[in-house]
């Protein structure tokens, strides 16, 4: 396993933290711009209300919201706390991934995975950057963007390949081959239910014709999944995306608000569920299923 000094991963934390940041303010604009088919580039950053531009200075990641009080300096309107949030977010998480790629010395803290290449970092980065753009976007619009499920597709098959060792491998061809079989396990079974459902369902007269039993959206969602973590991870995030699922439907079942469990998208379980496995994967099957020796 590769390792670094001490004083060189404090750096890189750091780094990940402000570069963290920078990104979910990225992010941001493509939560926003994506479902509305906008330019992700195009037009600059601007306030919804009054649509004067936001200079840089007014617009540094998680500070700016605190300095300017959650308000546009132009016109005082508000701004939604979830800008911060998401930055705040992204933050936290790229600096979890370098938590997992710990310096010399040291072990990874909470019980978390250890990364044994540093070039699998910035990769992490890249997949949990897709997975926030896909909750929240399902979150607001039920729909999760091709950019992000087909583009992650794309982008895990290319980077497996560049990095192997994302699934334990050495081989740029094993790391193909591992991320082409994540994606695979996690697309077709979905696929199979999803037509044969809703070919049941037309014929009972459940759907309409043009209707289908299933989102198709989730499935390719789960295809980005499984060609980042493998088959495994592909049918962990299955897995324990209905268990979230079912706990987080509890309360509204006892409280007889069974309505409100459909504003509840998928997707934001599925992801839930795909980070569950990249942080817990090596303890969740050791302590669950002894397939593991007991990680150090």
């Amino acid at each position: 396993m590769q390792q670094i000094s001490p004083d060189l991963w404090l750096i890189c934390t750091i780094f990940a933290a402000c570069f963290g940041a920078c990104v979910g303010s990225f992010l941001n604009v493509c939560i926003y711009r994506i479902p509305l088919d906008q330019s992700v580039v195009t037009p600059r950053s601007h306030c919804m209300s009054c649509n004067s531009l936001i200079p840089w200075y007014h617009n540094i990641p998680i500070f700016s919201y605190f300095i300017l009080k959650g308000k546009c300096a132009n016109c005082k309107a508000s701004f939604s706390f979830r800008y911060a949030g998401i930055e705040l977010l992204t933050s936290f998480l790229f600096v979890v991934i370098c938590c997992m790629f710990p310096p010399k010395g040291a072990v990874a803290p909470l019980y978390l995975n250890t990364i044994p290449d540093i070039a699998a970092v910035p990769v992490l980065w890249v997949f949990i950057s897709g997975l926030i753009i896909a909750t929240f976007v399902d979150f607001d619009h039920f729909i999760i963007p091709d950019s992000v499920s087909i583009g992650g597709m794309v982008a895990g098959i290319i980077l497996s390949a560049l990095v192997p060792s994302l699934h334990g491998q050495s081989l740029w061809t094993n790391g193909l081959i591992a991320s082409v079989t994540g994606l695979l396990a996690g697309f077709l079974p979905l696929q199979f239910v999803r037509v044969g459902s809703t070919f049941l369902y037309r014929k009972l007269g459940r759907i309409d014709n043009d209707e289908y039993a299933m989102g198709f959206g989730d499935i390719k969602l789960i295809g980005a999944i499984g060609a980042f973590t493998g088959w495994q991870g592909a049918v962990f995030a299955m897995i324990s995306a209905a268990f979230y699922g079912t706990i987080i439907a509890i309360p509204f079942l006892v409280s007889g608000r069974k309505k409100l469990i459909d504003r509840i998208p998928f997707g934001p379980y599925l992801a839930l569920g795909a980070l569950t496995w990249i942080f817990w994967s090596e303890r969740i099957l050791y302590f669950y299923f002894g397939l593991l020796r007991p990680p150090a």
